[in-house]
């Protein structure tokens, strides 16, 4: 083993997922086999905000709107999968009676739902802050190690 290269990359990120996983909604992931699903959602995420787009360099192809079309069909779909994701986290969050949610073991979730009233928040303004919360936390964290191990 010594002096072999080593991929820690399924490794890494299924440690990042798992702790703001553990932070958010008080579960992990990896245990119910959604870490691979997190990470596909992650990484397409990614791809669409920060992939290449023909449209850029080729100005004749805004007029054709085949393009956008494409990538919209794609932004949809991935779209679907969080809000589902998302809907099924929230929901078992909320089917547990409010005296659990508000006791030492309260999660992120259940912090944003015991606000919800309050605040006047939606299921759509909950999911887009879990989401954020997810993406931001699980990528950032993982390229952080990942040059940590590169560095090393």
């Amino acid at each position: 083993m010594a002096g072999m290269a080593m991929d820690l990359n399924d490794l890494l990120n299924a440690f990042t997922n798992d702790i703001v996983c553990h932070a958010v909604s008080g579960k992990f992931f990896r245990e119910e086999g959604r870490n691979k699903l997190f990470r596909e959602l992650v990484e397409a995420n990614s791809s669409l905000i920060g992939g290449f787009n023909l449209e850029d360099h080729f100005r004749v192809l805004v007029k054709l709107d085949m393009v956008k079309r494409m990538v919209c069909a794609k932004a949809h779909r991935v779209n679907k999968m969080w809000d589902d994701l998302l809907e099924t986290l929230i929901n078992g969050h909320a089917s547990k009676p409010a005296s659990e949610r508000d006791g030492d073991e309260s999660d992120f979730i259940d912090v944003l739902l015991s606000l919800q009233q309050e605040y006047k928040l939606t299921r759509d303004h909950i999911k887009a802050q879990l989401a954020i919360m997810f993406e931001t936390g699980t990528d950032t964290s993982f390229i952080v190690l990942e040059y940590a191990m590169v560095e090393l």
